[in-house]
């Protein structure tokens, strides 16, 4: 979290609001009646901003929050990907289909402290996660898919703050020599 909060861009926008929110005392002492408005807005706006780019979340609320205890996993397709030229291409994908297999991915990319990355450049993806679920709701069953991008340093546009080998089982399923990898 450390090196999260103190950034570049954190320190900046520190400098730059505490810049702000001084004229706008400036403006209050000289006793213009718009002074107390923009002392408000600095210290709300600045703050949202400042505490929006400290804020972290878990891999838990920020990807896997359709993953229930009570969904009924149908399968995971794995795709490796390359960067080539400034787009993914997909090289080779595979279809997992076990249960425990797949519940184990899940475990290793579940409890990551994330950051969320608005300016990110792209690149950093390793493997794209497409995971089939089917969740109860009501007396039907809603099924849809989830896309998940994972990378060492990324999960969808998000940083990964955790040191946690999360991509462990991606690792060992590429090892394994009774599956078949299919190129694309």
């Amino acid at each position: 979290m450390v090196d999260s909060v103190l950034t570049l861009k954190f320190l900046i926008s520190l400098v730059v609001i505490g810049a702000l929110l001084a004229g706008s005392v400036r403006l209050m002492f000289r006793r213009n009646r718009f002074g107390p408005l923009f002392v408000t807005l600095v210290v709300l706006g600045g703050g949202y901003f400042l505490f929006d780019q400290i804020r972290s979340d878990t891999s838990d609320v920020a990807v896997f929050n359709e993953v229930r205890e009570d969904s009924v996993i149908r399968h995971l397709k794995i795709r490796k990907v390359e960067l080539e030229r400034g787009t993914y291409t997909f090289k080779e994908s595979i279809l997992i289909e076990e249960e425990e297999t797949i519940r184990e991915i899940l475990k290793d990319l579940s409890g990551l402290d994330l950051k969320r990355e608005y300016d990110k450049d792209p690149g950093g993806a390793d493997y794209v996660l497409d995971l089939l679920i089917s969740n109860p709701k009501d007396n039907l069953m809603e099924t849809g898919t989830i896309h998940i991008t994972v990378g060492k340093d990324y999960i969808n546009d998000y940083k990964i703050v955790t040191e946690k080998d999360h991509l462990k089982t991606l690792k060992e399923l590429e090892d394994r020599e009774d599956l078949v990898w299919e190129k694309d």
